[in-house]
């Protein structure tokens, strides 16, 4: 596994390709430039990087450091390194800008598959079938100073419902709305206040102020009362230097100075509708079936069944003629839950106070039972009640996990799909999960990766015709193999679906708003295979070296190992993810004395005990992800004076010694005659050689890509 960090800097943030999730997650000063280029499911790569964020103007940031951990950032990095939440960011925890914040600030930072939020802390996760991964972090020089700007929403006693306002303007990152301008929302009531912070740069000399633009939907009934009123604080704690402009529009433009806190506050109204009660429903719209009762003597008219057709503007129910003091009780049918969704338990208030909800029995008219509210209506008081519903997507995504060969700890992202998208859809942000499985071909149910129960993903929008992407990220593998995606089955919603990326697409409908998808992965193991020789170390039987030649398909070029004089073993071990198939092995030299006579044998040991033999120069198969042995071993004997030079080697091994058809066991050849077998015991402290090939002598943990596969090589010698 292998992880390039490149570190760059710019001069503007605007130069700065911005992460895929624009929102207000992202830790840069001022906004990004262009929009992220990458597609859901596409490793963060050098090509997009450069269309993205251009060199120049963006220069390379030499020595910047990185630090890596598990979750965010615990300190044990080796341990780190075999899980499947690897974490970087740039600098150090105590110090994220590298103690030179004064000459730096932070930009953007891109991860590998995590190119979503734009904070200064991304997952490493490597994309199934890769290996090789890359970090770009962007600083920005020189770095603004830093405030705060803090929006708040207040209600006016007396006001009705619980509101939902959009402020536009480029204080926010995100555009919710998805109409091309920033804004965030803020929803709130007469008895809940809301506020969102931003810590944003200092106003310099031609920088544009931070501004927004609170947007009030004139149906909705609300109002805002006077203009925003905003103060700054320094600091201490005493007055700021931050100047701020306003007007009843709704816009608050600051010039924010470093070190200052600036809250600006909203205060906003709703004046009581004409009728006795209004009905309204956010997040969608819906029929509602109500009952308004009140003391007999009231005249009450309305209408049980109401649709509402705009979120956040309310639709009359009830009028009241003449209202007369007494109790009165607010009743809805309890909507039933679709494919779609479900509404949420309502809120009711009358002439501005909340009134508590309660349940009732369910009946043949209400089969889910009925939301109940009373209020008290005092002499000269006319009433005024509002009912607010907000409606919960119901779509989600279950993931089950099936590993066949093993066990490991696998994550996921979950995405709403590329454009074109819904713009009248709010998209939630991407989402995590994580499953370990526990026992082979037994499927397991991921949830979500922050350790909550519940479905991989949910409140997710159905019928929008916005595929989600659910991408799988590459678990840690096994020191012995590597893990292979077989198989991804969301069922009839399933769309594009690419294993190698191990991205798939699946769209949620009406008729199938919940599914459920079944990622199947394999155990695979590398091919191993060791080449021993084994000869003597009787330098006067073996002056020279000895030498083989391996050569496999998924090797470009063959390995060789040389056992020197005075040693009598050598060992090549080579493990691969693409089997070596068929093989040949050669033996050019065996290093023998001219007067002495070589038998050569050689046979192919399996993890499983088998044993087959192999010739010389003829290819032999090796067994795909098993490790086997082939053992060549030279007996040497010296010649008597008068006998002729002989062969040096004999192609073909026994299948055991002395069996029938196959050479036999060496007798000494006369007087003066020698003989060194090749075989452990002939000395008491056995030597090894090894290859002088630099494959050989490489650092140990060198990882080598032949052949579009994974090859580990390592020679050990033993000194006599």
């Amino acid at each position: 596994m292998l992880v390039t960090y490149v570190a760059r800097v710019c001069d503007n943030y605007d130069e700065v390709m911005a992460n895929r999730a624009r929102n207000n997650l992202q830790e840069s000063l001022r906004d990004l430039g262009p929009d992220s280029n990458y597609a859901p499911g596409v490793a963060v790569n050098p090509t997009n990087e450069a269309e993205g964020t251009p060199v120049p103007p963006c220069r390379p940031l030499p020595g910047w450091s990185f630090s890596t951990g598990t979750g965010f950032l615990d300190a044990n990095e080796l341990a780190a390194a075999r899980k499947a939440a690897l974490v970087a960011q740039g600098g150090t925890k105590s110090a994220p800008l590298n103690g030179m914040q004064d000459t730096y600030g932070f930009a953007a930072l891109r991860c590998s598959q995590d190119n979503q939020n734009g904070d200064n802390a991304e997952y490493v996760d490597f994309p199934s079938g890769t290996t090789h991964v890359f970090c770009y972090y962007y600083a920005i020089t020189p770095p603004p100073g830093a405030g705060t700007i803090t929006v708040t929403k207040r209600i006016v006693d007396g006001s009705n419902g619980v509101g939902s306002f959009r402020y536009d303007g480029n204080l926010s990152y995100a555009d919710t709305n998805n109409d091309g301008v920033n804004d965030f929302v803020l929803t709130a009531s007469s008895t809940n206040s809301a506020s969102m912070s931003f810590v944003r740069g200092e106003t310099r000399e031609g920088d544009e102020p931070w501004h927004i633009t609170e947007f009030v939907d004139p149906d909705s009934g609300w109002v805002l009362v006077g203009r925003p009123v905003c103060t700054a604080v320094n600091a201490g704690g005493g007055p700021g230097t931050s100047t701020s402009v306003t007007d009843h529009s709704g816009l608050a433009s600051v010039t924010l100075a470093a070190g200052d806190h600036v809250t600006c506050v909203y205060n906003n109204e709703r004046a009581a509708g004409p009728a006795l009660l209004e009905k309204e429903s956010l997040g969608g719209t819906g029929a509602f079936d109500l009952t308004v009762t009140g003391p007999p003597e009231a005249e009450i008219t309305a209408e049980n069944v109401v649709t509402t057709t705009d979120p956040g503007v309310p639709v009359t129910v009830a009028y009241a003629a003449h209202p007369v003091p007494g109790h009165y009780e607010l009743s809805e049918v309890i909507p039933a839950p679709d494919a779609t969704g479900h509404w949420a338990t309502p809120t009711a208030f009358c002439n501005g106070t909340e009134l508590p909800i309660t349940v009732g029995t369910p009946t043949p008219a209400a089969p889910n039972g009925t939301w109940r509210a009373g209020y008290d209506l005092v002499t000269d008081v006319e009433a005024k009640c509002l009912i607010t519903s907000r409606f919960v997507p119901g779509g989600r995504i279950d993931i089950e996990k099936v590993t066949e060969g093993g066990t490991g700890t696998f994550r996921y992202t979950i995405s709403a799909g590329p454009e074109p998208r819904d713009e009248s859809v709010a998209f939630p942000n991407p989402q995590s999960a994580v499953v370990t499985t526990t026992a082979s071909g037994t499927p397991t149910t991921a949830h979500p990766a922050d350790g909550s129960s519940g479905p991989a993903a949910d409140l997710l929008p159905v019928g929008t015709g916005q595929p989600y992407v659910i991408q799988e990220l590459l678990p840690a593998p096994p020191e012995d193999g590597w893990w292979e995606l077989e198989a991804a089955d969301c069922g009839s919603g399933q769309g594009r679906t690419d294993l190698e990326q191990a991205v798939v697409e699946v769209n949620l409908t009406a008729d199938h708003p919940t599914p459920t998808c079944r990622f199947t992965n394999r155990l695979h193991h590398f091919t191993g295979l060791d080449v021993v020789k084994v000869t003597s170390d009787d330098t006067g039987l073996r002056p020279g070296a000895a030498h083989l030649d391996l050569r496999c398909p998924a090797y470009a070029e063959p390995l060789g190992l040389d056992v020197p004089p005075g040693t009598d073993r050598g060992e090549i071990e080579v493990r691969t993810s693409i089997p070596p198939a068929t093989c040949v092995l050669t033996e050019p030299a065996t290093g023998a004395a001219d007067d002495v006579t070589v038998v050569t044998s050689a046979v192919l040991t399996g993890d499983d005990g088998s044993s087959t033999p192999v010739t010389l120069g003829e290819e032999f198969t090796v067994p795909a992800e098993h490790t086997s042995t082939v053992t060549v071993t030279n007996r040497m004997t010296r010649r008597a004076p008068s006998q002729s030079p002989s062969p040096t080697s004999t192609p073909t091994p026994p299948p055991s010694a002395g069996a029938p058809g196959g050479p036999q066991p060496s007798a000494p050849e006369g007087p003066g005659s020698e003989e060194a077998a090749g075989t452990p015991g002939h000395h008491a402290l056995p030597s090894t050689g090894s290859s002088p090939l630099p494959l050989l002598v490489a650092v140990s943990a060198t990882v080598l890509l032949l052949a579009g596969g994974t090859l580990f090589a390592a020679a050990r010698r033993r000194r006599h």
